[in-house]
């Protein structure tokens, strides 16, 4: 595969990458040339400076990786719903944790067992899922773009049940 020309060098000069160190673009891995439509997504949302100064700043290719599949995601997000962005996909995945809560909540309501068997079950159910929340947002909470500002995509003090 040839990266001698990725997709944003080819948008901010029409030549040779000239984004990276001597002639290795930082970019190229990510941004190929016969994906263009990749590039012009996240280059709409974010801007090919922000992009580089992000993928600068990291040191592995599996961050760089992790960072260009995130910005991706958010670009396109952003470009279908400008104002929420994916947190409107957030929301719908919060109403199936919820619904499925309440669901285990009522087989357990309706099991034979003792009430203290009951609570401990429910206990159970309440750690597993604040464990899988708490994952969500530790993924989420040190997200920032290359201008400090955060990329999360919903209201800041907006906490749901």
């Amino acid at each position: 595969m040839d990266l001698a020309i990725c997709a944003a060098c080819k948008f901010t000069s029409n030549g040779p990458c000239t984004l990276g160190n001597g002639d290795a673009c930082i970019m190229a891995p990510f941004f190929p040339s016969t994906e263009p439509d990749k590039f012009d997504r996240v280059n709409k949302v974010f801007g090919v400076v922000n992009v580089y100064k992000i993928l600068s700043i990291l040191e592995e290719p599996l961050q760089r990786e992790y960072a260009v599949n995130a910005l991706c995601y958010e670009a396109e997000a952003r470009i279908q719903d400008p104002i929420h962005g994916n947190y409107d996909l957030k929301l719908a995945y919060d109403n199936i944790l919820n619904k499925f809560k309440r669901d285990i909540d009522s087989a357990i309501n309706e099991l034979e067992i003792p009430t203290d068997k009951k609570n401990q079950l429910k206990r159970l159910v309440d750690a597993r899922r604040n464990a899988i929340i708490g994952m969500r947002e530790n993924e989420q909470g040190g997200v920032h773009r290359a201008d400090g500002a955060s990329t999360s995509s919903g209201p800041a003090n907006q906490n749901q049940p």
